[in-house]
C-alpha cells in the first residue's frame, strides 16, 4: 500500500471493500497533498484484484499491472500510458491507461477535465471487463470538470453500468454539482498529522504554512520565488504590486495556486495577530476564493490581483497596525 497516515480513512475504505457490494461511485475529497490520489489508486487495486483482497494481493496479474501504472502515475511520467484520439485533425488527450485493460485514470487536461475525456470514459464504462471481474475509473481533480463534463458524467452515474466503479478525487466537493455529489459515497481526507507529514517531507517547519499538505510543502521548497511574490504583494508598495501582478500572470498554474494558498495563510495570520478585523477577513478571503475559483477558467491574473490590492489597500493601516 502506498497511502501513508490517514488511519481513519483506511479503516473506512477497508469496511467498504469488505462489503459484498462496493458503491458504483465514491468521492474522495480534502485538501491537496493528503493522500487522496494515492488512496484512489490503492483502492482501485483492491477492487480489481483477482483474489478480491482489500488493497489487493500484490501477486496476481491485475495487481502487478496496477503496481506498474500506479508508479508511473505518481511519478507523473505519463507519456507511455497516455491515450489520445484524432478528432477533426486534432490530437485529443483522453486519459491514462497503461497495460491494465480494466482501469483508466483521468487527470485534468490543461486547466479542466474536458467533455471529450468524459465521453471516452463513458464508452469504457459500458464495455465488459477483460482481466478483472470489474472496472475502475479514477477522475483526478474532478472538481475541475466543466459543466458539460459534469452533465455527461451525471448521465452515467444515474444509470451506472454493472461492474464499473468511479472514484472521483476532489479538493472540495462544493465545486462539484450537488447532483453528482449525491450519487457518490463520500470519504473525507483530513490534513496529515505532524508525524506523518515530517516522515514524508522531512521539514517540520513547513507543517503549519502548508496546512499539512505534502504537495504544497514540496512546492514551497521548490518555488521560493512564489514566497517572494507574496512578500512583495503584502508590502502594499504600488510598484512592487504591479511587478508582482505581471510576474504572476506569466507563471505556471502551480505557481499561481501556491501564491494564493500562501496568501490565504498570511491573511489568516494577520487576523490571528489582531491586525485584521473579522469583517475585513471575510471580505478579503471571499475575494481570494473567487480568484482561485476563476483561475481554471482563464481569468486575467494580473487584473484580479490588482482588484485584490485595491480592496486590501483600503485596509492598509489596519493590516499593519502594531
Amino acid at each position: 500500500m502506498n497511502l501513508k497516515g490517514q488511519e481513519r480513512v483506511k479503516e473506512v475504505l477497508e469496511r467498504i471493500q469488505g462489503r459484498d457490494r462496493v458503491p458504483n461511485a465514491l468521492l474522495f475529497f480534502g485538501p491537496p497533498g493528503v493522500g487522496k490520489t494515492v488512496a484512489s489508486l490503492d483502492f482501485a487495486r483492491g477492487i480489481l484484484c483477482l483474489s478480491s483482497l482489500p488493497w489487493g494481493c500484490g501477486e496476481c496479474a491485475s495487481c502487478r499491472h496496477m503496481d506498474r501504472i500506479t508508479k508511473t502515475i505518481l511519478s507523473e511520467e505519463w507519456d507511455e500510458i497516455s491515450l489520445y484520439q484524432e478528432e477533426e485533425g486534432k490530437r485529443v488527450f483522453l486519459y491514462l491507461m497503461g497495460d491494465h485493460p480494466d482501469f483508466v485514470f483521468v487527470p485534468p487536461h490543461g486547466s479542466s477535465v474536458k467533455i471529450d475525456q468524459i465521453r471516452a470514459v463513458r464508452e469504457f464504462a459500458y464495455s465488459k471487463p477483460a482481466l478483472s471481474k470489474r472496472k475502475v475509473v479514477v477522475i483526478d481533480r474532478s472538481d475541475l470538470m466543466t459543466r458539460e463534463s459534469s452533465n455527461a458524467l451525471l448521465k452515467v452515474l444515474e444509470e451506472p453500468p454493472a461492474g464499473t466503479h468511479f472514484i472521483l478525487v476532489a479538493e472540495t466537493k462544493e465545486n462539484l454539482p450537488p447532483t453528482v455529489v449525491s450519487r457518490t459515497q463520500q470519504v473525507e481526507f483530513p490534513p496529515l498529522d505532524r508525524e506523518t507529514f515530517t516522515q514524508l517531507v522531512d521539514d517540520p517547519d513547513l507543517y503549519e504554512i502548508s496546512g499539512g499538505s505534502v504537495t504544497v510543502a514540496k512546492l514551497i521548497k521548490e518555488r521560493s520565488d512564489v514566497l517572494n511574490l507574496v512578500d512583495e504583494f503584502l508590502s502594499f508598495d504600488p510598484l512592487k504590486v504591479y511587478d508582482t501582478a505581471k510576474k504572476l500572470e506569466d507563471t505556471d498554474s502551480k505557481g499561481r495556486d501556491l501564491f494564493f494558498f500562501l496568501l490565504e495563510d498570511r491573511v489568516y495570520r494577520m487576523f490571528r495577530e489582531g491586525k485584521l478585523s473579522y469583517d475585513d477577513l471575510e471580505v478579503v478571503m471571499r475575494r481570494i476564493a473567487e480568484i482561485r475559483e476563476g483561475l481554471p477558467k482563464g481569468i486575467r491574473v494580473d487584473l484580479a490581483l490588482y482588484t485584490l490590492y485595491t480592496l486590501m489597500e483600503v485596509r492598509y493601516h489596519e493590516l499593519h497596525k502594531g
